[in-house]
């Protein structure tokens, strides 16, 4: 506590011609939808858990749902109509950090006639066999076959579609994604995927796996401006008739088991798993980094997982096609990513409460901004907080409610007209008898302190009356525009004064006591 008042005082005369802003909160929320001819894209990130959110298209509503920190969809828009859009975001952690976006689309532009676009011809086990084909109820894709041919006049009649396909072919690839897929499944719970699109390198930039992903994070998804129309059916639909009850080959032997590479943990608070962190591609396994953490997948049907996979800390999946090591099993802890909290507490400098604070970043965290943090009193029945975004990592604030500067002011009470002060339940009342003080560097590490409010002569107004000024009560602020941080010039440069004639005076006295 020596410190933090030793701290107060020098911070006081050393800034005692220091401007004062008046702070506004900032969000740490990020990302907006991105709208074409042909999709809506949905990509929020770094916010609380809880949050609502409702998209809707042409007045059809598609969400509502809520998402916890991230959320990233894709939705298909009709590109040969005009389309409307809008987007409303519920934050779970205020009402300030609510966002809507709106707009509109118009239809696509078709490509040139004289260039050449792709088809590509992609199957899948359904998610749910007993549902329609659907790009959301799509498992792993692999394609089958492809071509090219000219710009169709109208796409949207599907005249461009591949049929019949062959059922050899198709079960070689299907055994690729499930190794003991059967012909009578292929007929019952298997769909088709035909996509045409107009890709810059043809034929050779048609991936070869394509994954449905509920976060937004698609594996395969073709560049905006692209995909110029699909089509989802059932893989029975596209065989010759009869084709269905073909006996089918056996399966080729599948290989000795194979363990798959552990990521390498990251070691910085908040970073974000990128295609860098994923282990390299091996004869066995691809690995691929999604929001649930990183996929190892095999590479071949013959690749099974070993019993020590799990061991290791992956999750194989039921079907066993992929395993997936958890992002939580990757990145630092809360505990580790925790702000260091040192001296915290009120002080009080003449008769004005201040709160004076250390905090430090965790071990290997680094932020950009010279002011990173925001101070929150937080209402303990839900009543507006007092927030001061832009503070440094140490310093002191005037309590909420008090004034270093004439007519001076205390939380709890009102300065009358005639000079005197009257106990109130407004003007931050609410912050003397013990408040919860949160301390955040958005968006991943925050730490929360009780705090007293100041206990000594300066936390109340003078009993007796002073001169009369006509001087109207504070009124508590609707939100954080009452953000201000200190007194102004001239009430810093006269309370600088009083603490440097103090100390004249203490001098003086232990000069005296020594004579």
């Amino acid at each position: 506590m020596k410190r933090l008042l030793a701290s107060a005082t020098a911070t006081a005369l050393a800034l005692g011609g220091l401007l004062v802003a008046t702070a506004t909160p900032a969000s740490a929320h990020s990302g907006e939808p991105i709208a074409d001819c042909q999709s809506l894209t949905v990509d929020l990130w770094a916010y609380a858990n809880g949050n609502g959110l409702t998209v809707v298209v042409d007045g059809q509503t598609l969400e509502p749902r809520s998402f916890d920190g991230r959320f990233r969809k894709t939705y298909p828009l009709d590109p040969t109509q005009d389309h409307t859009w809008s987007v409303a975001v519920d934050a779970a952690d205020h009402d300030r950090y609510d966002r809507s976006w709106n707009g509109s689309t118009t239809a696509c532009e078709a490509p040139e006639e004289e260039s050449p676009v792709q088809v590509g011809v992609y199957v899948y086990p359904k998610l749910d066999a007993d549902r329609p084909a659907a790009w959301e109820n799509s498992g792993p894709q692999r394609i089958v076959t492809s071509g090219e041919l000219p710009l169709p006049e109208r796409p949207w009649d599907k005249t461009w579609l591949v049929t019949p396909l062959d059922l050899e072919a198709v079960r070689e690839v299907a055994r690729t994604i499930e190794p003991d897929v059967t012909t009578a499944d292929l007929c019952t719970a298997w769909a088709v995927q035909q996509d045409l699109v107009d890709l810059p390198g043809g034929l050779d930039d048609l991936p070869t796996d394509i994954r449905y992903s509920p976060d937004g994070d698609h594996l395969g998804e073709f560049p905006h401006g692209t995909l110029i129309s699909w089509d989802h059916q059932d893989l029975a639909n596209l065989f010759p008739e009869g084709e269905c009850d073909t006996p089918e080959r056996p399966a080729e032997d599948v290989a000795a088991p194979s363990t798959p590479v552990v990521p390498t943990a990251l070691e910085v608070c908040g970073a974000e798993l990128t295609p860098q962190d994923v282990p390299a591609e091996s004869e066995e396994f691809r690995y691929t980094a999604t929001a649930e953490g990183v996929v190892a997948e095999p590479k071949d049907a013959s690749v099974t997982f070993s019993d020590e996979t799990a061991g290791l800390g992956y999750v194989v999946a039921e079907d066993g096609r992929s395993a997936l090591f958890p992002l939580a099993d990757l990145v630092p802890s809360e505990e580790e990513c925790a702000l260091v909290p040192g001296e915290i507490a009120a002080v009080c400098e003449g008769d004005v409460p201040y709160l004076g604070y250390e905090v430090a970043l965790p071990e290997g965290v680094t932020v950009d901004e010279e002011n990173p943090l925001t101070i929150t009193f937080l209402h303990p029945n839900g009543g507006e907080d007092y927030v001061l975004t832009d503070q440094p990592l140490s310093g002191t604030i005037l309590w909420p409610g008090a004034s270093a500067e004439e007519p001076k002011q205390w939380p709890g009470f009102v300065r009358n007209e005639d000079g005197s002060y009257t106990e109130t339940e407004g003007n931050y009342a609410w912050t003397r008898d013990g408040v919860s003080v949160l301390f955040e560097v958005n968006p991943s590490y925050s730490t929360v302190v009780d705090y007293p409010p100041a206990t000594s002569a300066c936390a109340n107004p003078p009993v007796a009356p002073v001169a009369v000024e006509d001087v109207a009560g504070p009124a508590e602020p609707g939100g954080p525009a009452l953000a201000t941080t200190g007194a102004t010039v001239a009430g810093a440069a006269a309370f600088a004064a009083l603490l440097v004639g103090g100390g004249a005076l203490v001098l003086w006295l232990r000069r005296r006591a020594h004579a």
